[in-house]
């Protein structure tokens, strides 16, 4: 979702000198700058952390006590009854995905679907220093909401791509609690209580711990140690999409072999003001690792009528993998500043070095000649002295998504949302794909 601007076309070699990707187009971007060093430098404590609510211990024991526990390891590798992608790239042309990268397609149901959307990405490069996770292998997970007709996100689920094998797999995320007879079920996450939905826009594995966010109410905590096999276990199965938790004496998961259940949350400590706004709450609306120097948590904000800020939070406490907590109980932002331009759907920094995804506007003039939506941009700016400065955009895929940095390869990988369909007014198509592109900084 791009438009056209009065940009200069850069020659590869030059471009791959500046470390640009040769298919950039550059700008000075002089009116973003500007916006972005005049705002209202954000608020530290507007981002402050505190330990949400989180399912019982008891009901969390009852999963592993009824069902079978499946490793990363295992999931990854399982080929029985596996879904099939492709890295021929056919879904990466119809989703306008730039053509100097990598691309992963999903299988055809996947790719055309409307009822699941896809959104945050990340993989072993974030959740291990070697990118690598054991006889696992390396493997990149991306996040879906389910796309319900009643406006609410009812559902998420995270599938775990084997690079390797070209082969994926998706686990239902789930909530944990004990029934009125005191038996343990779950539901899907984002229907317990008074939640409304979870977007699931972001995503970030670090070691056992697979950070999902949740735009409004903060981030969502899972454990790769706690996932279980309905396929493996006596009274679990794999039949009947619609139903899910504990029927009779038997668990279900919406047809899926894997469920995971939350563990632990982080939400605001205190909550003032809009979202977007130098002191208000904000939104978590994507995630990414930073591993340069100490390891970072990042979260920013998609905010249409501003910039959005970006926080960073310190993170492997006591050599684990869980958020650093100061001693009240509060895991505090090492910073938090205002991002470069708006609309602003992942980004991933390491070393000073920056990469956003954009969705453009309809409001953005001119459009991408007869499309009906723009396609999205890939930018690249430079963070020092407390502000960012934009080096180049390029127009990417359309409706790009989440970031996450494959350090071993020199890539950023992203995820275009749009199910695969052509579109009316011009005949063109746009697609849905899984991909990467070159950031030789990105290592």
């Amino acid at each position: 979702m791009n438009v056209r601007r009065s940009l200069v076309i850069v020659a590869s070699l030059a471009a791959l000198t500046a470390g640009i990707p040769a298919y950039a187009y550059v700008a000075s971007d002089k009116a973003s700058n500007a916006e972005a060093a005049a705002a209202t430098a954000p608020s530290k404590s507007a981002y402050v952390l505190k330990v949400g609510k989180a399912p019982a211990g008891a009901a969390l024991g009852g999963m592993a006590k009824n069902l079978k526990t499946s490793s990363v390891t295992a999931l990854l590798n399982d080929k029985a009854g596996n879904r099939k992608g492709s890295r021929k790239g056919a879904c990466a042309t119809k989703a306008a995905a730039p053509k100097q990268g990598d691309w992963f397609c999903f299988d055809s149901a996947d790719t055309k679907t409307v009822q699941w959307y896809p959104q945050g990405v990340t993989g072993t490069s974030d959740a291990q220093a070697d990118g690598s996770w054991g006889k696992g292998g390396k493997a990149l997970l991306v996040s879906w909401y389910d796309n319900r007709k009643d406006g609410y996100h009812k559902s998420a689920r995270v599938t775990f791509v084997n690079l390797k094998n070209n082969t994926y797999r998706h686990a239902i995320l789930v909530w944990p609690y004990k029934n009125a007879k005191g038996k343990t079920t779950y539901e899907p996450v984002g229907t317990h209580g008074t939640d409304k939905g979870i977007h699931a826009g972001g995503l970030a594995w670090y070691g056992n711990r697979l950070y999902v966010a949740d735009t409004s109410t903060g981030i969502r905590v899972f454990d790769m140690r706690q996932i279980f096999d309905l396929g493996k276990s006596k009274n679990g199965s794999t039949s009947k999409p619609k139903l899910i938790g504990l029927h009779g004496k038997t668990y279900y998961g919406y047809g899926y072999r894997y469920v995971m259940p939350q563990v632990a949350s982080y939400v605001p400590n205190t909550r003032s003001g809009k979202a977007c706004t130098a002191t208000g709450t904000p939104n978590h609306s994507w995630l990414s690792i930073d591993r340069a120097g100490k390891d970072k948590l990042i979260t920013g904000e998609f905010c249409m009528g501003g910039a959005g800020r970006v926080a960073a939070f310190p993170i492997g406490s006591k050599g684990g993998s869980d958020l650093v907590m100061d001693k009240n109980g509060r895991a505090n932002p090492s910073y938090v500043v205002n991002l470069p331009v708006t609309n602003i759907q992942g980004g991933v920094g390491t070393r000073g070095n920056w990469w956003f995804t954009r969705n453009v506007s309809k409001q953005e003039k001119p459009l991408e000649p007869g499309t009906v939506r723009n396609r999205g941009q890939f930018v690249r700016a430079k963070y020092a002295g407390g502000k960012f400065t934009v080096l180049s955009r390029s127009t990417i895929s359309y409706g790009p998504e989440d970031l996450s940095c494959y350090r071993g390869t020199h890539q950023v990988w992203t995820v275009a949302e749009h199910p695969e369909k052509r579109q009316m007014t011009n005949g063109k198509w746009q697609g849905r794909v899984l991909y990467g592109m070159p950031a030789k900084e990105c290592r």
